[in-house]
C-alpha cells in the first residue's frame, strides 16, 4: 500500500429484487506515487475470496 498516495476501496452490496442473494460491487479510487506502480487490480483475487468466504458463512447460518 506504500505505492499509493491514496487508496479508497468501496464495497457496495445490494439485495436482488424479488429473490435471494445480493449484487456486490467493488470500486477502487486510487492515486499512484508514480507511473511504474502496478494497478490495484492485483487485489481483486483477495476480495473475490473474501466475498466467497462471507457467502459461505451466511449460507451456513441459515
Amino acid at each position: 500500500m506504500d505505492d499509493f498516495k491514496s487508496l479508497l476501496i468501496t464495497i457496495q452490496v445490494t439485495p436482488e429484487q424479488g429473490g435471494l442473494g445480493s449484487v456486490v460491487k467493488l470500486h477502487f479510487d486510487y492515486e499512484k506515487i508514480d507511473e511504474n506502480v502496478v494497478h490495484p487490480e492485483t487485489l481483486l483475487p483477495f476480495f473475490v475470496q473474501m466475498i466467497k468466504e462471507i457467502d459461505q458463512h451466511l449460507i451456513s447460518e441459515e
